[in-house]
C-alpha cells in the first residue's frame, strides 16, 4: 500500500495499520483536517485523478446489474464496495457534492451513500436516519 494510500484511509477515518474505524471525536472527523489529508494524498500521487480501472464482470453480476436496473433499482445495489469506491465517495462528497449526485454517479441507492457516509463519519446519525425514510 503506497504512502497516498494510507493517508487516504486516514482522511475517511480509518487506521491503516489495523483496518479499525478512528473513535468518535478523533482529530480526523474535524473537517479541515480531512481536506488536508487529501490534498496531501493527490500531491503524492503526483496531482494525477487515479480512476479506479473497472474489474470486468462476471456474468453473473452483469446479469444482476440488468435484473437490478429492470426491478427499478440502481444498477450496483447489491453489490459490495471496493475500497477505492469508498475513497473516491469519501473525496467527491468533501468536494461538495451532494448524496443523490453520488448515488448517480456510484450506481447506488441514496441510503447506500448515506450508509457508507456515515460509516466514515462524514454524516451524523440523524442525517442517516433522513435518507433511510426516501
Amino acid at each position: 500500500m503506497s504512502l497516498s494510500d494510507k493517508i487516504k484511509l486516514l482522511a475517511n477515518g480509518i487506521n491503516p495499520q489495523t483496518g479499525e474505524t478512528f473513535e468518535k471525536g478523533s482529530i480526523t472527523e474535524k473537517p479541515e483536517v480531512i481536506r488536508m489529508l487529501f490534498t496531501l494524498a493527490e500531491e503524492l500521487s503526483g496531482s494525477e485523478r487515479h480512476q479506479a480501472k473497472k474489474p470486468k464482470l462476471t456474468p453473473e453480476e452483469q446479469e444482476r446489474r440488468q435484473r437490478n436496473i429492470a426491478e427499478g433499482k440502481p444498477a450496483k445495489s447489491h453489490f459490495p464496495w471496493e475500497e477505492e469506491e469508498r475513497s473516491q465517495l469519501a473525496s467527491e462528497f468533501q468536494k461538495g457534492l451532494s448524496v443523490e449526485q453520488l448515488s448517480n454517479n456510484f450506481e447506488r441507492s441514496t441510503f447506500a451513500i448515506a450508509i457508507q457516509l456515515q460509516k466514515m463519519n462524514l454524516i451524523s446519525e440523524e442525517d442517516l436516519e433522513l435518507y433511510k425514510q426516501h
